[in-house]
């Protein structure tokens, strides 16, 4: 299908706008390109003005050519562009994310998903139900600490999602794993003179327990897989494991893909992990000078960490050879002085990412003023940041036009609380870490006393909550009358005893234990996002947060329920 006479002046009036190299790029079609582009030097131009011009120039058709990115938005904004430059055949082209990309494979191609086809996406709570079974397993020690079996349970979901991620499988940790033990071997186990001579070398130890702990891992991996096969789930990582999996074991599904996409692009390159660039590699693999266009900036890496982004640009020379590198270096978003400060916090003088970090030219007139400041304690840089907020709506800038940038989720989520407190209005642009919130965490040791009636620090932890409204006295009488013949659960129930040691006031505790008691007892006839609630509210736990921060006690509550439920209609 044709552009219109509209469509083609679009895209001409556009490319007469572009700068040389740009037009370099949109123009270079054919054979691998790499494209490192900073940022504002619009690169989601060049990508859609590309597959444009690949359709003006060629007899492709819109639906020989997939574009991969990373968000949602982003496929938005490169289908929008592509609109107005050919028209309806826009909607033709396969602009999505990866994710969706291996969805869409799923869906296409479900025999050669045998592993997930039928099962459904696992929840957070799902995984770390998964984990916290196997830990249960006599098998692990060094990762289930005596003081709290369940420590590394975080730690080993991140593990293993970033395996799956950089494309390690179980097998493959098995090779790692087996070079480690080589290199134990091949270390001194002990001091042989001096001092510490016949001593274990804290070397050898080091190696030995990053060992024991990484054996424990890839069972725990193992058991984790076959665990979410048994409860036909699949988490996020798996829709790129296992794709990469159909493309190498299905042939007659990669032909067929291969076949489809002659051209193929992929967006935010520096962020694309091993599992991902094994995708690109497959479909690309049928050419030795396939038509394959990456665009990346080094220095704007955020899924990887930096060693990592940087291994893309060289891995893409490397497997591709012949590729074609063009380097956009004219800025259009910042003042000079901006891209100036920005490049003396990145810059390397030598090595491999020299060439990859080149200073940004400013094509845009701006008065950008830079200032940097540095603070004594993270309390006095958060009231500096809400004085400097306030000052400026209070000059009539609108809350809109104002952005606070940090570096993690987590501070996302305790900058938006300073700001609601000062009443800013405030919108933050990450949801967080749902499980290592506060109110959640609250919320499981409430839920973990209620199912667990007979451990002590379940319900040790649990009497400190504030929600109950119990005496500090009265707290230190019952936990010093604690002792091996007088549980915590036993103190409580009995009133007489509680009277023996002086308290006057013994309805919170006696609240403590009724509160439990009807939550057990709805739990046998209740769903459980049902059984929640009524604790949750019998407890006094929901005024209380409530009360605390609204909006967000309110969004964390939500998608508590939202996760409690989709397990509910699961089963």
């Amino acid at each position: 299908m044709k552009a219109s006479a509209q469509n083609e002046s679009a895209f001409l009036h556009a490319y007469n706008n572009l700068n040389s190299k740009q037009k370099e790029a949109v123009d270079t079609i054919e054979g691998p390109v790499m494209v490192i582009a900073g940022p504002g030097t619009g690169k989601t131009q060049i990508l859609t003005m590309r597959i444009a011009n690949i359709l003006r120039i060629t007899d492709t058709k819109p639906e020989n050519i997939l574009a991969l990115t990373f968000t949602n938005s982003g496929a938005r904004a490169m289908r929008e562009r592509l609109f107005s430059y050919i028209g309806i055949s826009a909607f033709h082209v396969t602009i999505q994310t990866f994710h969706e990309f291996a969805e869409s494979l799923i869906r296409q191609y479900p025999d050669a998903y045998d592993k997930i086809i039928g099962c459904h996406t696992a929840s957070d709570l799902e995984k770390i139900s998964c984990i916290e079974d196997i830990l249960q397993d006599p098998e692990v020690q060094a990762l289930r600490p005596l003081g709290d079996p369940l420590y590394y349970t975080n730690h080993i979901l991140n593990s293993i999602a970033f395996m799956k991620r950089e494309y390690i499988t179980p097998d493959h940790f098995s090779v790692i794993i087996q070079t480690q033990e080589d290199a134990l071997v091949a270390t001194p186990q002990r001091h042989e003179k001096g001092a510490h001579k016949g001593k274990v070398r804290s070397e050898y130890q080091k190696l030995e327990k990053s060992l024991t702990k990484n054996k424990e891992l890839l069972f725990i991996y193992k058991r984790y897989q076959a665990l979410l096969t048994e409860k036909r789930l699949y988490d996020f990582e798996d829709m790129i494991l296992h794709t990469v999996g159909a493309l190498l074991n299905n042939e007659d599904m990669l032909r067929d893909l291969q076949e489809t996409f002659q051209y193929i692009l992929a967006d935010e390159h520096q962020d694309v992990n091993g599992s991902q660039n094994k995708i690109l590699e497959l479909l690309a693999s049928y050419h030795e000078r396939p038509n394959i266009f990456v665009v990346g900036d080094e220095k704007q890496a955020i899924y990887r960490f930096q060693g990592a982004s940087l291994e893309n640009f060289l891995y893409f020379e490397e497997k591709f050879k012949h590729t074609q590198t063009i380097s956009l270096m004219d800025n259009y978003r910042s003042g000079q002085s901006v891209l100036d400060t920005a490049h003396t916090l990145i810059k390397v003088d030598d090595g491999p990412l020299a060439k990859l970090r080149t200073e940004l030219r400013a094509q845009k007139n701006s008065n950008a003023i830079v200032e940097s400041r540095t603070f004594d304690h993270q309390a006095v840089e958060d009231n500096w940041v809400i004085k400097e907020i306030l000052t400026l709506v209070t000059s009539g800038v609108a809350c809109k036009e104002i952005a606070v940038i940090v570096r993690t989720n987590a501070e996302v989520e305790e900058c938006t609380q300073l700001l609601r407190q000062a009443h800013i209005h405030v919108r933050p642009s990450a949801d967080g870490d749902i499980l290592n919130h506060p109110v959640t965490q609250a919320i499981r040791t409430l839920i973990g006393a209620t199912i667990n009636p007979q451990s002590e620090n379940a319900l040790f932890c649990l009497l400190h909550a504030a929600y109950w409204n119990i005496p500090v006295d009265t707290l230190i009488r019952v936990l010093s009358a604690r002792n091996y013949s007088r549980t915590l659960h036993a103190i409580l129930e009995d009133s007489e005893f509680l009277t023996s040691l002086g308290i006057g006031d013994t309805q919170p505790l006696t609240h403590v234990v009724q509160t439990l008691a009807h939550a057990r007892e709805h739990c046998i006839t209740e769903a459980p996002h049902h059984t929640l609630a009524s604790l949750l509210t019998e407890s006094g736990f929901l005024d209380f947060v409530m009360k605390q921060n609204t909006t967000e006690s309110a969004r964390v509550l939500r998608r508590v329920y939202d996760e409690i439920e989709a397990m509910v209609i699961k089963e």
